[in-house]
């Protein structure tokens, strides 16, 4: 157990310096701006009439590819390349899962939403571009963070987090604290923020995380009924509830309750937000269809 123990602790200080990706804070974008008289607001428009067919693996493309044009014209966009790091997050988590989290394109597809997002609190923070380029930590740096950047460090962390548990143990490790900082700023800033997403992470945080590394089954729960309380309508909180604590808690029950509730509800629960509705039940289809593995 000693042993064990020892092992554990030199993992955890041989990850301190190393998160398994080099930071994109100051990386120009690729490409070069096309000699066309389409202009990066006609190519920002594009990509958000594409973006409302999202749950359209196709139409999300489009609207990647159009925003990431925009972004070459623009590169000093925050809020664009903030638009550009849920595209990635979402491409990634609802159609490329499909392809395993170990698949190449998954896990170069979070990692784009990754960089996306240093792009975007880069050019709308300069306080803490200065900051992380001086070398200093980001666990530092989410302190600098305002409500402007809030979508950015959301999707930035989101990213972050899915692309460093589909890489490992080690890996996840090495970026806990720096993505435990910025969305512990991002719910000080607006626990609302995406139907109370700041709570349904650290649900799911405090489901996931082993005991030495802050995991905490009854504070998952408390996130996760705030999140349902501050957005009872949006499912995705009950499908990630079931998936990392229902079944870690091994409650069968409480699995085919909230699958069930979130099977039930209308597509258009949340005007505006059909899309991911209609993936989220996709979902808990899945998941209730491979419960006997699960228990």
């Amino acid at each position: 157990m000693k042993r064990n123990a020892w092992t554990i602790g030199l993992v955890v200080l041989s990850l301190g310096c190393s998160a398994g990706r080099k930071a994109q804070w100051e990386a120009a974008p690729e490409g070069k701006p096309e000699a066309s008289a389409t202009s990066a607001a006609d190519f920002l428009s594009q990509g958000d009439e594409a973006w409302n067919k999202r749950d359209e693996k196709p139409s999300l493309e489009a609207a990647i590819a159009a925003w990431e044009k925009a972004a070459v014209q623009n590169p000093s966009g925050a809020p664009l390349w903030a638009k550009l790091s849920h595209g990635y997050y979402f491409l990634a988590d609802a159609h490329l899962r499909k392809l395993g989290t170990q698949s190449e394109e998954y896990l170069s597809t979070f990692e784009k939403g990754v960089a996306a997002g240093e792009h975007s609190l880069a050019a709308g923070n300069p306080k803490f571009k200065e900051h992380v380029l001086a070398g200093g930590s980001v666990e530092q740096g989410a302190k600098l963070l305002e409500a402007p950047d809030i979508e950015a460090a959301y999707w930035y962390a989101s990213s972050l987090g899915k692309w460093s548990r589909a890489k490992g143990f080690a890996t996840t490790l090495g970026n806990k604290d720096k993505i435990k900082a910025v969305m512990s700023r991002v719910l000080e800033l607006d626990p609302d923020f995406f139907h109370g997403a700041p709570h349904r992470y650290f649900g799911a945080f405090y489901a996931v995380a082993p005991g030495f590394a802050g995991g905490d089954m009854n504070k998952s729960k408390e996130h996760f009924e705030k999140s349902l309380e501050i957005a009872p309508g949006y499912i995705g909180t009950k499908v990630l509830m079931a998936d990392v604590y229902a079944v870690k808690k091994q409650d069968r029950a409480l699995f085919d309750k909230l699958l069930d509730e979130a099977l039930a509800v209308p597509d258009d629960v949340i005007p505006g937000f059909e899309p991911e509705t209609r993936v989220e039940k996709e979902k808990a289809a899945e998941m209730k269809a491979k419960a006997g593995e699960l228990f």
